[in-house]
């Protein structure tokens, strides 16, 4: 969990908020980042944190009563589409993480509809091809005829993150690099991960002579890696763009 909460306390704190902003964020999950940003808001802002998933939100009302917070509130909704809000309703929309999850043209258009003129949107991105894990599982993939792709390459660097936020219709303003230190995982751990990925349906297709073989060539490739500088660092990118 640490890593987790440092890179969303970094992600609000480059977004600088001030005192009185109504804040939504979106793909909350745990309610990380929308905790870090009902402290920067303060008593007269105000968080709203969406997510689809009922067992993320559970966790993020524990969060919440555990940090004695009052200004936060949690509802379960398609942050893609927002129905539920008025167009204008938020000083700034925040999605820390959640990119990974979501198509960025329909997110950033339910986003853009969502914010008042000025309005901040900011999300935080792994940067194409990681981490190194994820890249290695495509690669082996390729040899057992599957095409998996990087469910960065929507967003994952700071050309394509420029080209996404300005199709929708906001000025770009900053894309912040960082790396995170990822906890190591074992080879079948990480394999175990993405083999059973929302992001790769494609693995189903295999029969069980072809995945314990996949596996067999992931970890053998994975143990090669292992030992290497960088093997769990995780390049990041946090962008900021303004609703024109």
């Amino acid at each position: 969990m640490d890593w987790h909460i440092g890179y969303a306390e970094r992600f609000v704190e480059l977004a600088n908020l001030s005192s009185g902003m109504r804040v939504l964020d979106a793909a909350t999950g745990t309610g990380l980042a929308a905790l870090a940003a009902a402290r920067v808001v303060g008593t007269s802002g105000q968080v709203v944190g969406v997510d689809i998933s009922a067992g993320m939100l559970e966790e993020a009302e524990r969060l919440l009563a555990e940090s004695e917070l009052a200004n936060v509130a949690y509802l379960k909704a398609d942050v893609t589409a927002l129905d539920e809000f008025e167009t204008e309703s938020f000083d700034a929309v925040l999605c820390c993480a959640g990119m990974l999850y979501l198509q960025a043209d329909r997110a950033l258009a339910a986003w853009h509809r969502a914010l008042k003129p000025g309005g901040l949107v900011g999300f935080s991105a792994m940067r194409a091809g990681f981490p190194v894990a994820a890249r290695l599982f495509r690669e082996c993939a390729a040899d057992f005829g599957l095409a998996l792709s990087d469910p960065m390459s929507e967003v994952g660097s700071e050309v394509r993150s420029r080209e996404v936020v300005s199709r929708a219709g906001f000025a770009f303003e900053r894309a912040v690099p960082d790396v995170i230190g990822l906890p190591p995982k074992s080879a079948r751990d990480l394999w175990r991960s993405h083999a059973v990925s929302p992001h790769y349906p494609e693995v189903t297709s295999l029969t069980s002579e072809e995945l314990a073989a996949f596996e067999f060539s992931y970890v053998a490739r994975f143990g090669d890696v292992l030992g290497k500088p960088g093997t769990f660092d995780l390049p990041v990118i946090y962008i900021y763009a303004r609703k024109l």
